[in-house]
Order: structure tokens, then C-alpha cells, then sequence
């Protein structure tokens, strides 16, 4: 068994579990956590929770900022790909280069997420993950969002 199969075992049985015993929950969390610190730079869905419910990460909202304001994960905030020159000053001040960054857009389809974490890069952010997911899984695993 590969290390990858042998990773998802290992999380699929803690999900299972952690439905059944507080206990277990609890530890689900923590290994979603570490899981989502790894040195990949992607998340799933269950460590970008795990982050969110830690709040160990800020979330960063790559869409347009009037896809933004209809609907986001809660807390996010916005960083569009598309004005990120102009929002990136604002960003700066208030996120420092080494906090967590989770950033998502709407979907696995859509390549904003990838690009603002490039720029992102490239302005000396190093912990960044990306949440291929997007608003679409987040939203229909029912999970927080604020309209």
C-alpha cells in the first residue's frame, strides 16, 4: 500500500469513527490539521475545515469581489485575482507573510485560487494552501458562509 492510500485510510477511518466517539472527533481534528500543515500545497475539504474550525489559517477569497460580497466562506477575506494590485496593499497591512493563507475560489475548475497564491508568492507569502474545493464544496458540505 502506497503512503498516499495508506494516508486516506487513515483519514477515512478517523471520519468514520469521530461520528461515532467525541474522543475520536477530536483526534480526527488533530490529524486533519497536521495533514493540512504538510508540506503540500493544497488542502481537501476536511483539512480546510479543520483549519477553519482551528482557526489556524485566514482564508483568502480569490473571485471577484461582487462574487464576494453575494456569498463567502465566513471570515474570508477577499483578494481577487483580478484587482490584486490594488487590493494587495490593504492585504499587506493586515496580514503578516507568515500567517496560514487558505485560498479558494469557486470551484476546481476555476485557476484564481492558483494565481493569486502565485502572486501571493512572489510578495514573500511562503504558508500558503489551496482549497481546490472552492465555495462549491463548501457550501454543500454545509459549512459556514456568510451572504
Amino acid at each position: 500500500m502506497s503512503r498516499k492510500s495508506l494516508r486516506r485510510t487513515l483519514v477515512a477511518s478517523l471520519l468514520l469513527l469521530s461520528s461515532i466517539s467525541p474522543a475520536v472527533a477530536e483526534l480526527y481534528a488533530a490529524a486533519s490539521v497536521t495533514l493540512a500543515k504538510a508540506k503540500t500545497d493544497e488542502v481537501n475539504l476536511s483539512a480546510a475545515k479543520a483549519l477553519f474550525d482551528t482557526r489556524s489559517a485566514c482564508f483568502v477569497d480569490a473571485r471577484p469581489e461582487y462574487t464576494y460580497d453575494k456569498s463567502h466562506i465566513k471570515g474570508a477575506c477577499s483578494l481577487s485575482d483580478s484587482r490584486f494590485d490594488e487590493q494587495f496593499p490593504d492585504f499587506r497591512q493586515k496580514i503578516t507573510t507568515g500567517t496560514l493563507l487558505v485560498i479558494y475560489c469557486v470551484g476546481p475548475s476555476c485557476p484564481k485560487a492558483r494565481h493569486v497564491a502565485e502572486k501571493l508568492k512572489k510578495n514573500g507569502y511562503r504558508n500558503i494552501k489551496v482549497f481546490s474545493g472552492g465555495l462549491v464544496e463548501w457550501s454543500h458540505a454545509g459549512f459556514p458562509i456568510e451572504e
